[in-house]
Parts: structure tokens; C-alpha cells; sequence
């Protein structure tokens, strides 16, 4: 009986060892290949990605530039922006898939197939060797019921159990790895993109509701919108601000570290001192008070530091959208701020300069269709980029 026991386990242990050799082995050189194969693939849709998507940017500034379609100009490189930045993450997640899986499990695959020859070598050495120790003392009558040799057998079994079990665990636990880097970055982008997309969307769907004769609601809010955004501002300040006494903070109304809602996007220029910037972000405040008409904040999204217009943003509890005539006056109010808080030091007596007025909002749209008495919606515009005469005076 023990004998037929020792001759099981002795073959299942040697089909362990055969297995690694012979199957686990060869098929994790070839899922190296494959993984080589697919980080490739990959690398090849992120360059294609990127002309892509890039080429949708400059359809989307090319629209911006357009007289019907300056709201989709500014989607379509919102969407570009997100895209590239998606693929970007994806990139880094498969450099880590790259180093730390692929070039290990290679790096297995050549070490192992001589450690693994060179155990079942010596696993076989070692039961010849048993095996002859045994029978040469059953052959001198000494008793022996062979519970040592099966005892020694089922060892060696459990040894190569443990052998292979560990090369599937490592298998196990790199994949693991690689599926958690990949959930990672789908909680970390997927709730933002989702909102960002379902925003896109509706503003989409606003513009197959514009209407021919009169200009809609959001029609009129996208002209303010452009119109505000081309008043100039004062000289934008070459660094990032230093701290300052101040007489008051009540003009401005604003607090250093305040958390403020973007308004409208503030987009990228070739200014690295500016702060870019989508509609509904949250920008912290790192200046207390307007600078020639700028503020100094932190994107709470990308975390980047930069300037930009005052009027692009408001309090959490202000909604969205252009700015009325108050943003106007604010501006100049908080420019008038600005200058009779600043310091005056003793090699320049002079204040910083003034920023110029906003430019007056025309009064008539050409229509051929349009009556010639102004409408409501007209006047409503007018009224709202109606220049505050305390402004003028500066």
C-alpha cells in the first residue's frame, strides 16, 4: 500500500515541475509578446489621438472665431482639452504596466526555466537516493515500513505546490495592480468628465433653439458674454503677488483664501502668469483684494497658480453666466480700490496705471428683418452694458 503511495506521489510531483516548465513557463513568454504587442497598439492610438483631437482644437478655434458659432468653438475645445488629458493618464498607467509587469514577467520567464530544471534535478537525486537507502536495508532484514520515504515525498509535493502556486500569485498580483491603476483613474476623471459632458450637451442642445428674427436669451448672453470678455483690463502683473498692507478690504469685498465660482472660462494664452480656466470651476483666492482689475488664485482642479479678470468670477452662490453692469462697476471700483490701497514706496511715487474703460455696447444690430423700434431684449442688453459714470470719470 505504501509503496503505491509513494509511486503517486512521487509522479504528481514530477507533473508539477513539468507543468511550470512546460506550460506556465512558455505561455508567460508568449503573454510578454502580446503585452509588448498591446502597449505598442497603445502607443500607436495615443500619437493618433493626439493629432485627432488636436485637429478638433483648431476647428473649435476656428469657430470661435465665427459670427454663429462661438459657444460650440468653445465645447469643441473644452472636449479636445478633456480628451488629451484622458490620454495622457492612460499613458502613464501603461508605462507603469510596461516596467513593472511586462519587463519582471520577462525577466521570470528566463530565471525560472534553469531554477526550475535545477529543482527537479535534485528533487530526482534525492528520491533515487531514498529509494536505494531503503532497499538496501530491507535487504538486510531490517524492518522498514517506508513511512520515512512517503513522508519525504509528500515534502517534496507540497515544495512544488508552493513553487507553483507562487508564480500564479505573482501573475495574479500584478494584473491586479495594473486593474486598479485603470479604476483609479476612472474614479479620479470619470465623475468630472461625465458632469463636464452632460454640460456639453445642453449647451448644444441651447443652440438648436436660437430663432431667426430675434435673438434668444442665450443668444444675447453669448454676445455679452464676448463683448465683456474684449473690455480691457489693466496691465497684467509679470509675477505672483507679494504681500501688501491694506487700508481696507470693504471696497472689494473679497478675502484672501475665499473659494469663487468661475462665471465664464478664462482660456489658455501664451501668458504664462494666466490663470486658465473653465466655466464652473472653483478657483481659491491667494490676494485680497483686485490688481489693476486682476485677482491672484489657484485652480482647485488642476492646481495650477496664475491671474486673471475679476469679473470672470463670483461667489459660490452666484449663478453662472455673463456678467450685468454690475461686474462693470465692480471692476472699477475695484481698480479705484487698488490704487488708493497701494503703498507708495520711496523710489516711485506714482500709482500703477489706470485701466482704460470698457468700450460702449453698440446700439443697433443690422437686420433686414428686425423692425427698427428697439425690442425688449434690446434694451434689456443695452441697459446691461450701460457704462457706470464713476467709471467714465477715471
Amino acid at each position: 500500500m505504501s509503496g503505491q503511495n509513494s509511486d503517486q506521489l512521487h509522479r504528481t510531483t514530477l507533473a508539477i515541475y513539468t507543468s511550470i516548465m512546460e506550460q506556465f513557463n512558455p505561455s508567460l513568454q508568449r503573454l510578454v509578446a502580446l503585452g509588448n504587442s498591446y502597449v505598442q497598439a497603445f502607443q500607436a492610438l495615443a500619437v493618433t489621438s493626439e493629432a485627432y483631437f488636436s485637429a478638433l482644437s483648431k476647428m473649435g478655434e476656428q469657430a470661435m472665431q465665427s459670427m454663429s458659432s462661438r459657444l460650440l468653438g468653445d465645447v469643441l475645445i473644452q472636449i479636445s482639452d478633456s480628451q488629451r488629458r484622458l490620454t495622457n493618464e492612460l499613458e502613464g498607467v501603461f508605462r507603469w504596466f510596461h516596467s513593472e509587469v511586462l519587463r519582471e514577467m520577462d525577466n521570470n520567464v528566463r530565471l525560472d526555466k534553469e531554477y526550475i530544471l535545477s529543482s527537479r534535478r535534485s528533487y530526482e537525486m534525492e528520491v533515487r537516493n531514498q529509494a536505494t537507502a531503503l532497499e538496501r536495508q530491507m535487504r538486510r532484514g531490517v524492518p522498514q515500513d517506508g513511512s520515512e520515504y512517503v513522508h519525504f515525498l509528500r515534502e517534496c509535493q507540497k515544495e512544488a505546490l508552493k513553487e507553483e502556486e507562487r508564480r500564479y500569485r505573482f501573475l495574479a498580483e500584478k494584473h491586479s495592480g495594473f486593474t486598479q491603476s485603470i479604476a483609479y483613474l476612472m474614479n479620479k476623471t470619470g465623475g468630472g468628465l461625465n458632469n463636464r459632458a452632460e454640460g456639453w450637451k445642453d449647451l448644444v442642445n441651447h443652440t438648436r433653439e436660437s430663432h431667426p428674427r430675434t435673438p434668444s436669451r442665450l443668444e444675447d448672453n453669448i454676445l455679452d458674454v464676448n463683448r465683456w470678455a474684449e473690455q480691457p483690463l489693466g496691465t497684467v502683473p509679470s509675477r505672483g503677488p507679494s504681500p501688501q498692507p491694506s487700508r481696507s478690504n470693504s471696497v472689494s469685498g473679497l478675502a484672501e483664501g475665499r473659494v469663487m465660482r468661475a462665471l465664464v472660462p478664462h482660456p489658455p494664452s501664451a501668458n504664462s502668469t494666466l490663470l486658465p480656466f473653465s466655466r464652473e470651476e472653483t478657483i481659491t483666492l491667494l490676494v485680497k483684494e483686485p490688481r489693476n482689475g486682476w485677482l491672484f488664485g489657484r485652480s482647485d482642479s488642476s492646481g495650477r497658480q496664475g491671474w486673471f479678470p475679476a469679473a470672470y468670477v463670483g461667489p459660490m452662490d452666484e449663478p453662472p453666466g455673463p456678467p450685468d453692469s454690475s461686474s462693470s462697476s465692480f471692476r472699477c471700483s475695484s481698480s479705484m480700490s487698488n490704487l488708493l490701497d497701494q503703498p507708495m514706496s520711496r523710489s516711485q511715487q506714482t500709482a500703477p496705471p489706470v485701466p482704460p474703460p470698457p468700450p460702449p455696447a453698440p446700439s443697433t444690430r443690422s437686420s433686414n428683418s428686425r423692425p427698427v423700434t428697439p425690442t425688449p431684449s434690446e434694451n434689456r442688453t443695452k441697459q446691461r452694458h450701460k457704462t457706470p459714470d464713476h467709471c467714465m470719470s477715471i
